[in-house]
């Protein structure tokens, strides 16, 4: 089977507040770049098997989402996978995370994918929708490091001549 070459996923749940980062990240950059070839972006907004058949699909992910570290808010990672696998938490041992899917991918003996995670630390996780101030201050610079590491890959990016605001996107969510 040929796999794709690049997605990016996003993970995160927009009724959580900062936790909604990733997705807001993927859908502005969706909005907002365009890129050479083409690059999937895909909003994992749900679990499980279909996460698992989006590991099998292609040879590299970028997947996006917070991590809960002692850090200041807004901070931004960049981990490669054997790093991020080393995060492994209860929810994650079964087969709807991320981490979850690669253990199952592994342990059928099927070649993973070449994953790292661009990971930002959140401020408020609260049954709200938007982002906290400390995380709409390095919105910008963390859709930026996405795409650096986006053209770090080979690939040439373009930045839309219409701009998408943050706002949209987030309000996108809502509708």
């Amino acid at each position: 089977m040929n796999k794709k070459q690049l997605a990016i996923l996003s993970i995160g749940n927009i009724l959580h507040k900062d936790e909604g980062i990733a997705l807001y990240a993927s859908k502005y950059l969706e909005s907002n770049y365009s890129f050479s070839p083409s690059v999937d972006i895909i909003h994992g907004l749900d679990k499980g098997m279909s996460l698992l058949n989006i590991f099998m699909e292609y040879e590299e992910i970028i997947v996006l989402d917070v991590v809960g570290t002692e850090d200041i808010p807004g901070s931004m990672y960049q981990f490669p996978m054997a790093t991020f696998r080393g995060f492994s938490t209860d929810e994650d041992d079964d087969e709807r995370g991320v981490l979850g899917c690669l253990n199952l991918i592994e342990a059928k003996e099927n070649t993973l994918p070449k994953v790292s995670l661009l990971a930002i630390i959140p401020d408020t996780i609260g049954a709200t929708i938007g982002l906290s101030d400390s995380l709409l201050k390095p919105f910008e610079a963390y859709v930026l490091m996405i795409v650096k590491s986006i053209e770090d890959k080979g690939f040439t990016s373009k930045v839309n001549s219409k701009k998408q605001t943050l706002e949209n996107v987030i309000a996108s969510f809502t509708h």
